[in-house]
């Protein structure tokens, strides 16, 4: 199906059950194990795969983690790199018809290529790629070179229209993406281990008290509410943001944004607020990027009822009643070419209505003067 995203197909709504894989998509299952404790089970991404808890007896309790290498979250393959650098050089992917910033890179025309040039565009970057070292540099001309070739594969006329140069800058601008997000995440993690140590040594220290003593020591005070990892995180989310729109902002930097796109990428033209992306009305159906555990993804608007918002992430995951604040609108609303002095929506409005809003935005203009 060129409409599903192979990193989010059996979650939410999209069921993937083991009959279907091998009734409906031809699937051949090749391994079924029960893991035991401290066994691990690698599932390259994308791998078609069903999982349940094996009944030992009504006294085992089973757990798992799940450890996952997103690369494709943090633009780290092929397919963002040619993305990216077709941006940088200003050209408009008519191959692939991925042109706007909100658009799901793994559907659609992507999925329609042969296998292996698919294979070659969904891989992720080698991961030496970022280390800090002279091996790590080594691999910029490495990367650049394939990267120049599967976009050559895909459509020569597209892939003709980049500088030799930009497909270097990219690989090289991605090597400092990938070492930002490793730093960042690095950071959050030594914070972590940091908080545990934290609270070890406060419930030494207070090991020796008792009852309304030993309550007030361990009260959840406000310094403490702050260490919590739901408020601990969302600085270092904050710069995983910021990092990815400067990869966003380097890519447009190479030519002029486009009209579809500009707005979103500088913020503040075309008569919109410098934050528009968080303070502008949601409607349902608009695609946003939303924050999940300290981090934003792509989701969609499903319900708004007054200033919250029920969202439905790209893997099917949902969340309800979300404030605006922790929601990133990815395109302004589309304006009525025929009344460009108007800053408010139009689309769908008739030409009473149009007047009637007129009328009332001049009043309150006039009102701001007085």
């Amino acid at each position: 199906d060129p409409l599903a995203d192979m990193y989010a197909r059996g979650k939410g709504d999209d069921a993937l059950p083991l009959h279907a894989l091998e009734s409906t998509h031809g699937c051949t299952k090749l391994i079924d194990v029960t893991l035991d404790v401290g066994d691990v089970l690698f599932v390259p991404a994308g791998f078609p795969h069903t999982t349940d808890t094996a009944e030992e007896g009504s006294d085992t309790t089973s757990i798992h983690l799940t450890f996952n290498l997103d690369t494709h979250v943090w633009d780290l393959d092929y397919l963002s790199a040619r993305r990216l650098a077709l941006a940088r050089a200003g050209v408009v992917d008519t191959a692939l018809e991925q042109t706007k910033d909100s658009d799901n890179r793994y559907v659609g025309k992507a999925n329609l290529l042969p296998a292996d040039v698919r294979a070659d565009l969904f891989e992720a970057l080698p991961l030496g790629l970022l280390e800090d070292d002279d091996n790590g540099a080594a691999m910029v001309d490495e990367v650049t070179t394939k990267l120049e070739r599967i976009s050559q594969t895909i459509d020569e006329e597209t892939a003709s229209g980049v500088p030799e140069s930009v497909w270097k800058d990219t690989a090289i601008r991605l090597r400092q993406q990938g070492m930002e997000l490793f730093d960042i995440h690095r950071d959050m993690y030594l914070a972590a281990i940091e908080e545990g140590r934290i609270r070890k040594t406060e419930l030494e220290m207070t090991a020796h008290l008792s009852g309304e003593a030993l309550a007030r020591a361990r009260a959840l005070t406000p310094e403490k509410m702050q260490r919590l990892s739901l408020f601990r995180v969302r600085d270092y989310y904050d710069r995983i943001n910021e990092s990815k729109a400067g990869l966003v902002n380097w890519s447009k930097s190479g030519t002029q944004a486009s009209a579809a796109d500009g707005a979103g990428a500088g913020g503040g033209s075309g008569g919109l607020p410098a934050n528009w992306e968080f303070t502008l009305p949601l409607k349902v159906g608009d695609k946003v990027e939303a924050d999940l555990g300290g981090a934003f993804f792509a989701a969609t608007i499903t319900k708004v009822s007054g200033d919250k918002y029920d969202v439905e992430f790209f893997d099917g995951d949902k969340d309800f009643g979300m404030e605006r604040q922790w929601i990133k609108l990815l395109a302004p609303p589309a304006v009525s070419p025929a009344s460009d002095e108007d800053d408010f929506d139009t689309t769908g409005l008739t030409k009473k209505e149009i007047k009637k809003l007129r009328k009332k935005a001049e009043k309150k203009r006039n009102k701001a003067r007085k």
